[in-house]
């Protein structure tokens, strides 16, 4: 069956909805050949959705080398994640990548300070203390 709003066939004869677009096969819609062609191509990865560009390749490269910059560039990925998960000029892509970091990386935070801590709770109920532990290398 062949969805007259994409063009794409469906190998279902008896379906009630295009399995690409969701439209129903059982409506009488129009078909759009400004929009559609039968046959057409799927899609890529390179292709942009709506109005955004893809990123390119050296905007990710500089991306994931910015914390590498001796002293300063761990500063200034913090600083620049902000700027791209809140910042109205960032493509949705980069927002979106830029948001789950930044959660991935306060959830990480939150871990390791909790185990910090227990462990040294642990530590410091355990009985052990610091001078008889530096006394044996003395």
């Amino acid at each position: 069956m062949v969805c007259k709003a994409c063009g794409r066939s469906s190998a279902n004869e008896n379906a009630n909805y295009c399995e690409y677009c969701g439209t129903s096969f059982r409506e009488n819609i129009p078909i759009r050949q400004e929009d559609y062609s039968i046959g057409r191509e799927q899609s890529t990865e390179t292709e942009s959705v709506g109005n955004e560009k893809p990123i390119s390749f050296g905007n990710w490269m500089g991306t994931m080398l910015l914390p590498f910059i001796p002293i300063v560039g761990i500063f200034i990925y913090i600083v620049m994640m902000f700027v791209w998960a809140f910042g109205s000029d960032t493509p949705k892509s980069k927002k979106n990548w830029a948001r789950a970091s930044l959660i991935v990386s306060v959830i990480a935070i939150i871990l390791f300070v909790f185990m910090f801590t227990s462990t040294m709770m642990d530590i410091m109920n355990s009985g052990l203390s610091i001078e008889d532990y530096m006394s044996e290398f003395y």
